[in-house]
């Protein structure tokens, strides 16, 4: 039986390269799947936040579509609409603006969001600190953010109430708004969640 020419036996031999090669070819291209991309959507304290959020993520490519008053629906179906354009990892900084009476329209809010990022997706949101509103507190916003991600790895809560309550200096007369140094802290601690969730998809 004749052997191949030496061409054709260099040709084999990286052939049998390539092949073996290719499970670690697939395993950096799943991890490189997972960069570092952030998409922020939110309300006014998404606004006061964003200048400070890129000092606390450096080397991430952040997008975000943020603007007064939006409320916890319109931003859950924007996500919607923007499907599987949307990078791995979002926050979302919303139901500030929202009636607290209505929990069941927040939580319809978040579910929607966490359909929107799918299985690959992982969602940040900021838990909510607002005086109540009509004799209602936004304990009951919270409680729906603290039990929807205890039951799902994809939703991240930042306990902003927790740190606004050991903090109150930074807020104003309206409780709600931070100065800089709590705008800076909060986009730390957003931050924090943000490098746990990307952890979290690519493990």
């Amino acid at each position: 039986m004749r052997r191949g020419s030496p061409v054709t036996r260099r040709i084999a031999a990286v052939a049998l390269a390539v092949l073996a090669l290719t499970p670690a070819a697939s395993a950096s291209a799943g991890h490189h799947a997972v960069g570092k991309r952030l998409f922020v959507v939110g309300d006014s304290l998404a606004v006061g936040t964003k200048p400070y959020l890129p000092r606390s993520l450096h080397g991430w490519r952040i997008r975000s579509s943020v603007s007064i008053s939006k409320h916890a629906p319109e931003g859950a179906a924007e996500l919607a609409r923007r499907g599987h354009s949307l990078p791995p990892v979002v926050v979302a900084s919303l139901g500030t603006n929202d009636d607290p009476h209505a929990t069941g329209s927040f939580e319809a809010a978040v579910r929607k969001a966490l359909r929107a990022a799918g299985k690959r997706g992982c969602i940040v949101w900021p838990n909510i600190v607002r005086p109540a509103v009509g004799g209602a507190t936004y304990a009951g916003y919270n409680n729906v953010l603290d039990r929807i991600a205890k039951r799902n790895d994809h939703l991240r809560v930042v306990d902003w109430s927790v740190m606004a309550a050991h903090n109150r200096g930074w807020f104003g007369d309206d409780g709600v708004h931070p100065n800089a140094t709590g705008y800076l802290a909060r986009a730390r601690a957003i931050a924090r969640q943000v490098r746990r969730c990307r952890r979290s998809l690519i493990e």
